[in-house]
């Protein structure tokens, strides 16, 4: 900022932020060029012209005419077309989130259905067993048996997927008859959508259908003398389970140890080690179950009244039923739960910690003279000892002509803040109660007021690679052709400190910034050729009224309304009324925290869809174990067992399956949420260090409606079987088997 004596008025030079979007801005206030010209403080210039090319002439032809002849103008001047918009708004964060979500929607409708017809399959097995053994004997091969499973499983699916594309044209007419902006330029189901789920249907049905057909295919043709279950060898699902635990190590050992590049750890954990955990799920489901069986059913018989006898082997001896019911119950709960810890992990780093005063009040656009900066600690509500002046810039770094730091890519520019280090850092209680990661508060106060130290968080030497002795270097907005150049002296951890920059007006010039760096205030101010202070940390008197405090700061702002300043590209500008941006700590993290509760559970409501969808296989499994166990029924209820032990005991089985999923899908979730938190310092937009955080209470909430689910699933059933007689029961297991 550069001040320029301009008669009796002060007139002061700053630059307008940069970074404006290409184009006509939707989200913007349309009014006539006089209008304007008061808003802004001066008369505007156009800047985009928009212009109709004859219907002989294409957007590419005049392209190849004009492109150089604008190119050569000074500023240059560029040709959008739409094209070239479509081109921005297809790339954009929010096109590129709606496309991941149906990605993801896709991958988890393809999960549910292949562990909805692995269920039912299983089930088809295991019931129709001395069926298939009869069949072997007379004249089929073990081929033409696995055949039989393959087709079904292909009838299944190709079914499900004619429902899938009626119900879901359906609701794009509901949705958009509803919403109408939902489609404003209309929806239409498209070729590449029919292939796409036709090949997704094809491929996991005979996915879903391989298990199933192997274990046809082992029945022999004695097995039809006999219907005894046969429990499977506890042998296996340990190997199972053991297989499972070295595959999901596998994903937290790449992600934190193996040495490598991002790149390649990015590709590892994409394509080989997280479907490797998702691998290691499956083959740890069988051991859960048996665990939960073993460990969690004398809790559950016990509170539900029953002999621990009863559900003794129940899920062990329908292995293959019970894994399937829970597997598909974990698509849903697993992702939601590696969301929720995934979510709030990340919240960590990002919510302002106790480090930050009360507030930052930014005074726009011209600051205050040291006349009006007295005046801030007199303020009601602010205490008087606690108030610092603060001399902030946001610049470019200078990388010398090399490339940026991948994991900076979002940022190639810091803000930096100059203040008193002395009283920021020193004492028994400094101002900025930080920690000191790398260095100590003493040898960083003693750079910075003897020379060009400065202190920079974490997350910016994680993503740099820099360390205490290393220069960062910047340009000067003003004039990129002179440098600024700090020496870190000490490293702090700074949680939060992105989102108040975002918020308090910091940013001058660029939306987006990879670092904050603290300075000496003088040294600053003169690097960057600032003038009057526009920037405080303040902190408050307890029980503080923030409108009021507010309210005097812009009192003071207005101090200085109708002076002008020069704004670089436009001239002289009238600060008709300046204005003070107040951004309270305590407002700004519960800004974090509804914006992140909403965001996080946006991405968590696709989970709990699919969460209930997948009672349908719970109502699969729980139907077809009381049509299994009809004739072990009708002789319990013949020896005395009362209805409600009957329908107790198939709530037991469903409660069992509930918490055999709730335990694999927190297993699921806290390692993949984990995971997805180291993830993100190689992803370029944070390069912090990972926290990781057990949202217990947003899990509690997804494993209490999975028991509900397993509980509404297993109603009718219960109901059915407590109401039939001995005898009718005795008479349909007879028929049955």
């Amino acid at each position: 900022m550069n001040s320029v004596p301009k008669g009796d008025e002060a007139s002061t030079e700053i630059g307008l932020p940069g970074g404006f979007s290409q184009g006509v801005p939707t989200n913007a206030i349309y009014v006539r060029p006089v209008v304007a010209d008061r808003i802004n403080g001066f008369t505007v210039r156009p800047e985009v012209l928009q212009i109709a090319i004859r219907d002989a002439v294409s957007v590419e032809q005049f392209r190849e005419v004009w492109d150089d002849k604008l190119a050569a103008n000074r500023p240059p001047l560029k040709i959008i077309d739409f094209a070239a918009v479509r081109e921005g708004m297809e790339s954009g964060r929010s096109i590129s989130g709606q496309q991941s979500q149906a990605w993801a929607a896709t991958g988890m409708a393809s999960l549910a259905a292949i562990f909805i017809i692995f269920s039912t399959l299983s089930m088809g097995v295991s019931e129709r067993a001395r069926e298939f053994a009869m069949l072997r004997a007379v004249a089929l091969t073990r081929s033409q048996i696995a055949g039989i499973i393959a087709i079904e499983s292909i009838v299944l699916a190709f079914l499900g997927w004619i429902g899938g594309l009626l119900a879901g044209w359906l609701m794009v007419l509901i949705g958009s008859r509803i919403l109408p902006g939902l489609f404003s330029s209309g929806a239409m189901l498209g070729w590449t959508s029919l292939s796409l789920s036709a090949i997704t249907v094809l491929v996991g049905a005979t996915a879903a259908a391989i298990l199933p057909a192997w274990r046809a295919m082992r029945i022999k043709p004695l097995d039809a003398m006999s219907t005894r279950p046969k429990t499977p060898s506890p042998f296996w699902w340990i190997v199972f389970g053991v297989i499972g635990l070295v595959l999901s190590a596998i994903t937290p050992i790449t992600v934190f140890a193996l040495p490598m590049s991002d790149e390649w750890r990015t590709w590892c954990y994409s394509f080989v080690t997280y479907p490797m955990l998702l691998l290691g799920m499956i083959l740890l489901a069988p051991a859960v179950v048996v665990g939960c069986e073993r460990v969690l059913g004398p809790v559950v018989t016990g509170l539900m009244r029953l002999d621990q006898r009863m559900m003794k082997t129940q899920l062990s001896s329908n292995l293959w039923r019970s894994v399937g019911a829970t597997l598909a119950l974990s698509v849903g709960l697993g992702l939601y739960a590696s969301t929720q810890t995934w979510g709030y992990s990340m919240l960590v780093p990002f919510t302002p910690g106790e480090w930050l005063p009360d507030a930052l009040v930014a005074f726009h656009p011209v600051g205050l003279t040291d006349e009006d900066a007295a005046l801030v600690p007199e303020v009601d509500g602010v205490k008087s000892s606690e108030v610092m002046e603060l001399a902030i810039e946001q610049a470019k770094f200078d990388w010398e002509g090399g490339e940026p730091p991948s994991r900076l890519r979002f940022g190639d520019n810091g803000v930096v803040c100059g203040l008193d280090a002395a009283r920021a850092f020193g004492g028994e209680h400094p101002f900025l109660s930080v920690n000191f990661v790398e260095g100590t508060a003493e040898s960083a106060i003693d750079a910075i007021n003897n020379g060009n130290g400065c202190v920079v968080s974490q997350d910016f030497v994680m993503a740099t690679g820099l360390t205490i002795g290393d220069e960062v270097p910047f340009l000067l907005p003003a004039d990129e052709s002179q440098r600024a150049t700090y020496k870190i002296a000490g490293v702090v951890s700074l949680p939060g400190w992105q989102w108040v920059t975002k918020f308090s007006g910091v940013r001058r010039h660029f939306v987006r910034t990879g670092a904050i760096l603290f300075a000496n205030h003088d040294r600053v101010h003169s690097d960057f050729r600032l003038k009057r202070t526009e920037f405080f940390w303040v902190n408050f008197d307890d029980n503080v009224n923030l409108e009021s405090v507010e309210a005097q700061f812009q009192a003071i702002a207005e101090r200085r309304s109708g002076e002008t300043f020069l704004a670089e590209g436009v001239g002289t500008v009238k600060a008709y009324r300046p204005f003070a941006r107040m951004t309270a700590t305590s407002n700004v993290k519960k800004a974090i925290q509804l914006r992140a509760d909403g965001m996080i559970w946006g991405m968590s409501y696709l989970p709990l869809v699919t969460l209930a969808i997948m009672s349908l296989a719970i109502a699969n499994t729980v139907i077809a174990s009381v049509r299994a166990r009809t004739w072990e029924f009708g002789v319990m209820r013949s020896i005395g067992v009362s209805r409600s032990q009957l329908v107790r005991l198939v709530f037991a089985e469903t409660s069992l399956i509930a918490l055999s999923a709730c335990l694999l899908s927190l297993f699921f979730g806290l390692v993949a949420g984990w995971c997805g938190v180291g993830m993100a310092q190689f992803g370029g937009w944070f390069a912090g260090p990972p926290s990781f955080m057990i949202p217990w209470g947003q899990l509690a909430i997804g494993f209490a409606m999975t028991l509900l689910l397993c509980l509404l699933a297993g109603l009718w059933p219960a109901i059915k079987t407590g109401r039939s007689e001995p005898l009718r029961l005795l008479q349909s297991g007879r028929a049955a088997s």
